[in-house]
């Protein structure tokens, strides 16, 4: 039994290749869109540093001074506790993690949203280890 295996058309051999080269092409085209006209635009935004401005409420809700005194009083408030529970998770987290791990984890937490503390805090500086 000599059976010899005719050779495939070259047009398959070339379709192929040209499917493949169209799925690379749209793959990249792709990849641009998403990063440059997705990822790029939400991480260019510029963040609002600290808590919301007391003096935009007052012009957007026309609040008077004893409303501003205690929608501040409520902010900063709000603020304390949301950096304690920031703070308190990241520690958890970090004591469950070794060494080489921690000092990535370190690495990756994000600046602190809130002013005075948190996780860097207005000058993106880390916060001091805490005891091992």
């Amino acid at each position: 039994m000599d059976e010899t295996v005719a050779p495939r058309p070259m047009r398959g051999q070339l379709a192929v290749v040209a499917i493949f080269a169209l799925g690379v092409v749209f793959g990249i085209a792709l990849s641009f869109v998403l990063v440059h006209h997705v990822i790029l635009p939400d991480r260019m935004r510029p963040r609002r540093e600290g808590p919301v401005p007391v003096e935009l409420l007052t012009r957007e809700l026309d609040l008077d001074a004893a409303q501003q005194e205690k929608i501040r009083t409520i902010l900063e408030r709000g603020h304390e506790t949301m950096r304690g529970v920031l703070d308190e998770t990241s520690h958890e987290i970090r004591a469950l993690l070794r060494p080489d791990q921690q000092a990535k984890f370190d690495h990756m937490r994000p600046r602190s949203p809130f002013p005075h503390g948190g996780h860097g805090g207005h000058d993106g500086e880390r916060p001091p280890e805490p005891p091992h």
